[in-house]
């Protein structure tokens, strides 16, 4: 991921925004150290939903399923 200073994305905000939009992401800088993230609308809602804690709960849970030998074949479930 780019990183980019605050001056430099103060300076180029529009052209910044455009390739984010574009799929583009990056870390933003505060004084040479990280403390944002722009990323695209579609890839911060993956992210928000994939941590979720109702998502977070069932991987737990299919993950101990596993570890227990309780698994079913894709096939038998469709």
């Amino acid at each position: 991921m780019a990183e980019i200073g605050i001056k430099d994305l103060k300076s180029g905000a529009s052209r910044v925004i455009d390739e984010v939009e574009a799929g583009a992401s990056y870390v933003v800088t505060k004084r040479g150290r990280a403390a944002a993230v722009l990323m695209p609308v579609e890839e911060a809602e993956d992210l928000v939903l994939a941590n979720a804690e109702e998502y977070v709960e069932m991987r737990r849970r299919a993950r101990g399923d596993y570890k227990k030998g309780r698994t079913q074949r894709l096939e038998d479930i469709t």
